[in-house]
């Protein structure tokens, strides 16, 4: 059962960062994240409260919390984002891949690297065949990051956003096993 492996994978530690369940002791570096308009242009509307921060944090990763990281810098032991599966589908074996981080740490190669390394876990350890990230069209840096993680864009298309409703273009990038056997090949090629 993928939950069941999904749970021994509640954390994790890359190279540079530590990926695990939120707890209470994050509200304040999580507000921080969400308070601040830059981080979440194209994720949810930003919470202007304390308040407000810890009850988002409860509500979308504490009260259920398989499938969703704290990303915490290693170096400073600092809450900097957030990575999760909006969608995990056990039939069809296909996820798709959310997150964000806080823009004080854009272009470092976080987001970057907790992707590849939640993809890697779905892949290779969950069984799933196909990973999604589904990025807005005027998002070109969770674009690059879908790229430099080995994402291959499989579309574009118009749909209704998730909060405003408005009608707005996207990008669809996927990984399947097939390309991340096929980069690790080309890396080991280099």
């Amino acid at each position: 059962m993928i939950w069941t492996t999904l749970a021994a994978y509640a954390s994790l530690e890359t190279e540079r960062l530590f990926l695990r369940p939120f707890i209470a002791t994050d509200s304040e570096d999580f507000y921080q994240v969400v308070s601040n308009p830059n981080n979440l242009e194209f994720i949810f509307p930003v919470k202007a409260s304390k308040k407000e921060a810890m009850d988002l944090m409860v509500e979308m990763f504490m009260k259920a919390p398989l499938g969703k990281w704290a990303i915490v810098n290693k170096g400073n032991q600092r809450l900097i984002g957030a990575i999760s599966f909006e969608k995990l589908h056990e039939q069809t074996k296909q996820a798709e891949l959310g997150y964000f981080i806080h823009s004080d740490y854009w272009g470092m190669g976080f987001a970057t690297e907790a992707v590849q390394n939640i993809s890697f876990l779905a892949l290779y350890e969950l069984g799933l065949t196909d990973i999604s990230i589904i990025a807005h069209l005027e998002n070109s840096a969770s674009q690059k990051v879908a790229e430099k993680a080995g994402f291959t864009l499989l579309r574009q298309y118009r749909g209704s956003d998730r909060y405003t409703h408005k009608m707005r273009e996207y990008k669809h990038y996927h990984l399947t096993k097939k390309h991340l056997v096929a980069l690790e090949r080309d890396k080991k090629k280099r």
